[in-house]
Parts: C-alpha cells; sequence; structure tokens
C-alpha cells in the first residue's frame, strides 16, 4: 500500500510562494544541494549562515527578513526543511540584478563561510539564549539528542532498504522498456525549446520525505505556461527524465531539477523558467489542469513484462513497506525534536532577537 502523500500546497497563507526543497532523507542518507541552491551557480552574491539551536527562531527569523524584502518590491524564493515542512531551510532574494541568500547552517545541512565577511556573513541566534536556563536542561537536551540520532538512524535503514527495492524493480524494468521510443518522445518535449547559450541545472526539490510524513509542493506547476504530467508505470517515468536531462544539457538550456527525494539519482520534476515548460512526474494524484498526460505504459513491451511483473510488483510493495517503516522512524524523531524545541524556545530572549531582526533587515535591505 502507497504511503499518503501530505499535500502541502494550501497548508500555508502564503500559498503563492515560489516553494522548493534544498535537501533530502534518502536512500544515501541525508542528501544536501546547499552549494547549487545557495551558491554563485544559482546567481547568490552574498550568503547570511544563521546559527543557532532548535527552537532558537532561525525560521521565523529568515520569515520576517522575507516579509520585509517582500515589502520593498524584492522577489523571494523560499526553502523549505525536508524533515520539517513547516519551517525554513532558506531563502533567496532578488531585488534588481542582486540576489542576497539566507540558510539555516546547523547541522545536518552544516554551512561554513569560505570568503568570510567578503561572499559569507555569520548570524548567531545562539547570542539570544540563557545558557543557565540551557544547563538545566543539559541532561534532558543530550537525551533527546540522542533519541532522535537515533530515530534517524533507523529511518536511513529503512530508507537505503528501500531504495535497493526500489533498484531491484528499476533493473527488472530494463528488459520491458522501449527506449528508443523513450528517447524520440524526450526530443519531441524539448523540440520547441530554444538553443541555450550555456547549460545551467538549479536543484529545486519538489518532494520531501520527513517527520511530518511526505510532503510535495506545486510551484512548478504553477509557474509553469504549459504542464506536462507523465502518468507513471512502475517507476519507468525516471527514464524519460533522465533523457530530457541529458538533452537539455546538449542544447544548453536553463533547468530546474526536483530529484526524487528518497532516491536522488533519478528526477520526479522539471522547469525550464525561460519558456515556462514543466515536466512532472504523477504518481496517482489528480493532474493539474490544464495539462497534457503522457501514459509512461505505453512505452513498456507488454510480452516482456509479463516475466518480469512479478518480480517488480513485489520489490515495489517491499519498498512502499520501507519507506512506511522509515516514516515511523521520522515519527519518532520529531517527538524529540520538538521537545528539543520547547526547552531552546523557553531560553530565548525572543524580543532581544527581534530587535536585532530589525536593525539586520535596515543594514541588509535597507529602510
Amino acid at each position: 500500500m502507497t504511503q499518503q502523500v501530505q499535500d502541502t500546497r494550501y497548508e500555508s497563507t502564503h500559498a503563492h510562494e515560489r516553494r522548493y526543497f534544498a535537501a533530502s532523507n534518502s536512500c544515501h542518507g541525508f542528501v544536501s544541494y546547499y552549494p547549487a541552491c545557495f551558491g554563485s551557480e544559482n546567481g547568490v552574491e552574498k550568503l547570511y549562515i544563521i546559527k543557532g539551536g532548535p527552537g532558537t527562531g532561525k525560521s521565523r527569523f529568515m520569515r520576517d527578513v522575507a516579509e520585509h524584502a517582500v515589502a520593498r518590491g524584492a522577489d523571494v524564493t523560499y526553502y523549505y526543511c525536508s524533515s520539517d515542512a513547516a519551517s525554513l531551510d532558506g531563502i533567496i532574494l532578488t531585488a534588481g540584478d542582486r540576489r542576497i541568500g539566507l540558510v539555516d547552517g546547523t547541522p545536518p545541512h552544516a554551512c561554513e563561510p569560505t570568503i568570510p565577511g567578503v561572499q559569507e556573513e555569520l548570524v548567531n541566534l545562539g547570542a539570544f539564549w540563557n545558557t543557565d536556563r540551557l544547563d538545566a536542561h543539559a541532561r534532558d537536551i543530550r537525551r533527546l539528542c540522542q533519541e532522535k540520532n537515533a530515530a534517524y538512524a533507523c529511518a536511513y535503514r529503512y530508507l537505503a532498504a528501500c531504495g535497493e527495492m526500489r533498484a531491484v524493480a528499476d533493473e527488472r524494468m530494463r528488459a520491458c522498456v522501449k527506449q528508443d521510443k523513450i528517447e524520440a518522445l524526450a526530443e519531441r518535449l524539448l523540440r520547441d525549446q530554444p538553443m541555450g547559450e550555456r547549460a545551467v541545472e538549479i536543484p529545486a526539490l519538489c518532494h520531501a520525505v520527513g517527520m511530518t510524513g511526505e510532503s510535495r509542493f506545486d510551484t512548478f506547476e504553477r509557474e509553469a505556461k504549459r504542464v506536462v504530467v507523465l502518468s507513471d508505470y512502475y517507476g519507468i517515468a525516471s527514464r524519460l527524465t533522465a533523457a530530457l536531462c541529458e538533452r537539455s544539457r546538449v542544447r544548453g538550456l536553463r533547468v530546474l531539477v526536483s530529484h526524487d527525494p528518497i532516491c536522488p539519482e533519478q528526477i520526479d520534476g522539471l522547469f525550464y523558467p525561460d519558456t515556462g515548460l514543466c515536466i512532472t512526474v504523477n504518481e496517482g494524484e489528480p493532474a493539474v489542469e490544464p495539462a497534457r498526460v503522457i501514459s509512461m505504459r505505453l512505452y513498456v513491451d507488454a510480452n516482456a513484462l509479463r516475466t518480469a511483473r512479478a518480480d517488480v510488483r513485489e520489490a515495489l510493495r517491499l519498498a512502499d513497506q520501507l519507506k512506511a517503516g522509515a516514516l515511523k522512524s521520522l515519527s519518532h524523531a520529531a517527538d524529540s525534536h520538538f521537545a528539543l524545541e520547547k526547552i531552546y524556545s523557553a531560553a530565548m530572549d525572543f524580543s532581544a532577537k527581534e530587535a536585532y531582526t530589525e536593525l539586520f533587515c535596515r543594514a541588509v535591505l535597507g529602510n
């Protein structure tokens, strides 16, 4: 049975936001796309790295800065936490030709300055906590950190096994796929895309597996002028998205790439910002309207599939069960994480932190 996906599109009052993930909990453990998302390849010229414990207001700080920037006409891209889709991991502010990034620089996506004071600046929200209050809860903090780490370790074992089962299904499907027809389809889908000068691929994940379940953003579809939905069949849509990426490189195209959260080598969505073309993988949820829907079943040799179908179904069934086990372990991690947030929040001087936020906004963004 497939795990139900939590649809986060309408949970926030900021439904108009351009929202992505910049990391994932995967079969390889935690995978971060920070360098590509917040580096010079994405046009970011200045990066503010935020330090502080759970519950110290890192996400709120970024949200406040974003609102200040929007009020002054800036454009904002929001990167949410892959483990907690209600929390921000980073933002990119664009005002004219200037692009500024802010990121949560704490583990597991630890981020350190490479050219301090020039390319990056540190923002220490730990300056606003009461160390004596935290010391009073030192035993609880250590215990909760250990419990959280153990739950994540268990979840990553489940995800690794899930990835293995998906690899089994993918290998068994190899002889069943009409690869030449998939390559021809990729060529047709991109034939109207004008040749570019230099290929650029920017990670922009739309799907995550985390402490609060599975989350999916529909930013590609909302930004698109043209939507193509790939109705997947035994996981072969990833072969088409791979063919599309290869052709995009050859054609020198700029493309936003949504990597599959569990198997990051696979791609579950592409968006071409220069033309507004969105190509996304559909796993059973209703297709976005209006959209062209392509059934990937048409690209499978039915005769060859008869031999492989039982193995493929069993592997995918096991993969779903293992993913469910990972989600259960991640929910245990959530119990410890949110308990830690309460302890740290109670030790914070948020009025001083908010005063600092206002000063930061004025210094970086102007009045």
